[in-house]
């Protein structure tokens, strides 16, 4: 299975010393599934780690984007992304309060036909598939 991730987990992940969970899961979950990074997420990660200045994490981050396949944002995900926003705006359903830029990696799913690993499943429900990393089946560790 494709999964793209969401910035919450990409963190989690490239924390140097919390969620060790979250980490062995990824371990396995690298070996079962296509794990995406979206630049979108990188992105969204990246300056608040450069603001905290947490270089243990940003180290980790730049070592997924050559260890994962990295989804760059293009003219076309940008412009589809607008797209939904209206349409959900339209139909009254919440584009602000974070799902705005969630609304990008939504699009990027779509695009690689992958699924979205979140911590904020409301935010992609309806439109994606979605999973919290406990969610996705993965094998049992060796």
């Amino acid at each position: 299975m494709k999964l793209l991730l969401d910035t919450g987990v990409l963190g989690q992940i490239c924390h140097p010393r919390k969620y060790g969970d979250v980490r062995a899961w990824f371990r396995r979950a690298v070996i079962d599934h296509e794990l995406l990074l979206s630049e979108f997420a990188d992105y969204e990660l990246r300056r608040e780690l450069l603001r905290i200045d947490s270089r243990r994490s940003l180290r980790r981050l730049d070592e997924l984007t050559r260890e994962l396949q990295y989804v760059p944002v293009t003219t076309a995900t940008w412009r589809s992304a607008a797209r939904l926003w209206a349409d959900q705006r339209k139909a009254g359903r919440p584009t602000g309060d974070g799902t705005d830029g969630d609304l990008l990696l939504v699009v990027q799913a779509r695009e690689e036909l992958a699924a979205v690993i979140t911590l904020n499943e409301k935010h992609f429900t309806g439109l994606v598939d979605v999973y919290t990393w406990q969610s996705v089946p993965i094998s049992s560790p060796a």
